[in-house]
C-alpha cells in the first residue's frame, strides 16, 4: 500500500494534485481511517497520467482516454483468462484449430 505522500514524491507532485485527480476519479484510492492509501496500479496510473499530460493532452480528454485504457487492460485480462481456460480444457485438436484461426486473422 502507498501513501499520498509516497505517490506525490514518486510522481514528483504536489498532494494537492493527488486530491484532485482523486475527486476527478483518475485515480481510486482505497479509504483508511488515517487516509487515503493507494495501491502499485495507482502509481502506475499516476504515472501514465503525469505521461499523457506532458503530451498536452487535454482535461477533458484525460477521462476518455482513461477510460479507454481501462476497457483495454480488462480486455487483455479476460482473453488471457480465456487462452488459459482453453490451454487447461480443450482439446489438442480444437486448441490447433483456434491456433490456426488466430495466424489468419
Amino acid at each position: 500500500m502507498i501513501t499520498i505522500t509516497a505517490l506525490s514524491q514518486s510522481l514528483g507532485l504536489e498532494e494537492a494534485e493527488i486530491h484532485r485527480w482523486v475527486t476527478l476519479h483518475w485515480l481510486r484510492p482505497d479509504p483508511d481511517p488515517e487516509g487515503w492509501l493507494f495501491q502499485p496500479v495507482d502509481l502506475a496510473r499516476g504515472r501514465l497520467i503525469v505521461e499523457l499530460r506532458s503530451l498536452a493532452l487535454d482535461e477533458e480528454a484525460m477521462p476518455v482516454v482513461l477510460s479507454l485504457l481501462d476497457q483495454l487492460h480488462a480486455t487483455r485480462r479476460d482473453l488471457r483468462l480465456l487462452r488459459q481456460a482453453v490451454e487447461d480444457a480443450a482439446p489438442d485438436a480444437v486448441r490447433a484449430r483456434l491456433r490456426d484461426l488466430l495466424n489468419e486473422g
